[in-house]
């Protein structure tokens, strides 16, 4: 506990380059941070715990982040809060951080994540007059924590992808690289609460009684990818029509159920390559592709690269 504890408070300075890795006892994988020339904090982690952890932690500064989490989960708790909210495989966030400090549950799932992180002061200096032009919860520095989460769209797996695989080892080309694809995610990410704020998609327009049906939903189609449940069987499962199950299910994840499925067959046979125990064919197979042809086409356009563990290491 305390390890953890002094590393997030380590990861919370922008101005330190770190690296941690997990010992045997606490898990494996690592977790990064490098701070950059403009102020940004980019974080990138790869890690599975071998149990559930605690962290608490009080922030030495009022930071806004870009949350993106390829695979894990967490819950983070605002101080003095009893309510939290979930960090989710698939999902880009927005956070206004609370500066009274967070309690975060850890999971032992695996974590695949990268973090972008500012000041306040510093988001805004880089804005310099042009605040106006941010969407209106950005346009000036928030009186209180918020935050707006989304799915992560391919735009952003291809910036992702290349900061886990930046093709230069050290120096300025390397920090260049880096700032200019920190800087690309965010302007993703605060394109999607634009399209928020004009309300062309909404995730926080559902009942908390049919958000929860849907999560269930994606749980149970993410648990067989090999042989999901159709359409059908999903809304039986989880008490809902069809035609209820295929409109909610679009406004929270943004997109149908097929189309999650698909992604997460993707996402999944990523992870089988990175690790280097299948090959391209055995991957497809083992997500539920019955053609690898059709699973390398759809791979390219989903993360913009084929599926050769070469292109991926």
């Amino acid at each position: 506990m305390e390890t953890i504890y002094n590393l997030a408070q380590a990861m919370a300075s922008a101005s330190e380059n770190t690296r941690f890795s997990f010992s045997p006892s606490m898990g494996k994988g690592y977790i990064q941070n490098v701070g950059l020339k403009s102020g940004i904090q980019l974080t990138t982690a790869d890690y599975t715990l071998k149990r559930p952890i605690t962290v608490e932690l009080a922030s030495p500064f009022n930071p806004i982040g870009f949350s993106f989490w390829l695979s894990g989960y967490r819950r983070r708790y605002p101080a003095g809060q009893k309510r939290g909210r979930d960090f989710e495989s698939g999902r880009a966030r927005f956070i206004c951080a609370d500066p009274d400090g967070l309690t975060i549950n850890m999971d032992t799932e695996r974590v695949v994540r990268v973090g972008i992180f500012m000041d306040f002061t510093q988001f805004y200096t880089c804005a310099r007059e042009e605040t106006d032009g941010l969407p209106f919860r950005l346009n000036k520095p928030p009186q209180k924590a918020f935050s707006h989460v989304d799915q992560i769209t391919p735009a952003m797996r291809a910036a992702i992808f290349q900061i886990f695989n930046c093709p230069y080892q050290e120096g300025w080309a390397k920090r260049f690289f880096l700032e200019s694809k920190a800087l690309e995610l965010m302007a993703h990410k605060i394109g999607q609460i634009e399209a928020a704020q004009l309300g062309t998609h909404d995730v926080n327009s559902l009942p908390s009684q049919d958000e929860e049906r849907i999560r269930e939903a994606a749980r149970l189609l993410a648990c067989d990818l090999e042989t999901p449940p159709d359409l059908n069987q999903l809304a039986r499962s989880v008490g809902m029509c069809r035609s209820k199950l295929f409109r909610c299910f679009r406004v929270f994840y943004g997109m149908t159920p097929f189309e999650y499925l698909r992604n997460r067959r993707l996402e999944t046979a990523m992870d089988f390559l990175m690790d280097g125990q299948m090959n391209v064919a055995q991957a497809a197979y083992a997500v539920g592709f019955s053609c690898p042809s059709y699973f390398t086409k759809a791979f390219k356009k989903y993360f913009g690269h084929l599926p050769s563990k070469d292109s991926i290491k």
